[in-house]
């Protein structure tokens, strides 16, 4: 053994007076009592992260059956003080004046498709890079692209003036189902298909995303937009869950969804009803 002196030890005062033992006694009571704490506050700690675990939907979500889900985009809609209303293509914008004899609107980017309220003595004016578009009570869509304006009339007549036009013979009137290109200087106008209005259209007309929905839920919501009614011969078709994207309005395609991949066979009853069974 070494012979060098020892340090001190918290011991030394007790040991000397005869107290070592009850000192020893008190530490080992003041340890149990702090283990008895610290298993007492897990265990509260635990009691209460059960308790978020089951009001938590984040959490509990796996509890509850997967119901699908379906997103419907659609362009944005606005109704305009006059009852007018407002379609506007993703990334457009539009100002709006009433405050003079014209109603004024102003496109400073994208598409928009408006419907005219029918105000004889307030002409309804659209403004887009140097291109007036004038209506009364009429439906049509305004398309600014790089360099030029296009103006597609849905219903009614609108005219169409290059603000930088030399003289008042380069004023366009546009009907229903034609088209005008316009720049700042002139305007020509050509008459457009159905099949190429319905494609110049199509943004206006909201798609619907379908993530394990079930057929019933998709069916119920095609009914309302499309013209072809879809009807479920098979109840069992009923919780079969699709997941694609469509056109609220084509119904044909969900159907060629359903057919490639999901073996359902569509059985055509009419010109407006499709009738879905199982293969």
């Amino acid at each position: 053994m070494s012979d060098e002196p020892q340090p001190p030890s918290a011991l030394d005062w007790p040991a000397k007076h005869g107290l070592a033992a009850a000192l020893l006694d008190e530490l080992r009571v003041r340890a149990r009592r702090r283990r008895s704490l610290r298993f007492a506050s897990a265990a509260v700690a635990l009691a209460i992260l059960g308790a978020l675990a089951w009001q938590s939907p984040a959490i509990s979500s796996w509890r509850k059956p997967d119901r699908g889900r379906i997103v419907v985009s659609a362009p944005t809609r606005q109704t305009l003080p006059d009852g007018s209303v407002v379609e506007l293509r993703d990334g457009a914008d539009i100002s709006v004046d009433f405050s003079g004899p014209l109603r004024r609107v102003t496109l400073a980017r994208g598409e928009a498709h408006f419907a005219v309220a029918t105000d004889l003595s307030h002409p309804f004016v659209v403004t887009a890079a140097g291109v007036s578009v004038r209506a009364v009570g009429t439906a049509f869509t305004v398309h600014m692209n790089a360099a030029t304006v296009e103006v597609l009339v849905t219903e009614g007549r609108v005219s169409v003036d290059p603000a930088a036009a030399p003289d008042a013979a380069t004023l366009a009137l546009v009907d229903a189902g034609h088209l005008a290109v316009a720049t700042p200087t002139n305007a020509q106008v050509t008459a457009i298909a159905e099949a190429q209005m319905t494609d110049r259209l199509a943004w206006r007309v909201p798609r619907v995303e379908f993530s394990a929905t079930p057929l019933s839920e998709a069916v119920l919501l095609l009914n309302r937009y499309s013209t072809v009614r879809l009807s479920l011969a098979d109840d069992s078709l009923a919780v079969l869950r699709i997941s694609g994207l469509v056109r609220a309005d084509n119904a044909d395609a969900l159907v060629r969804l359903l057919v490639a991949n999901y073996e359902v066979a569509a059985v055509p009853q009419g010109e407006h009803e499709i009738i879905l069974r199982r293969r």
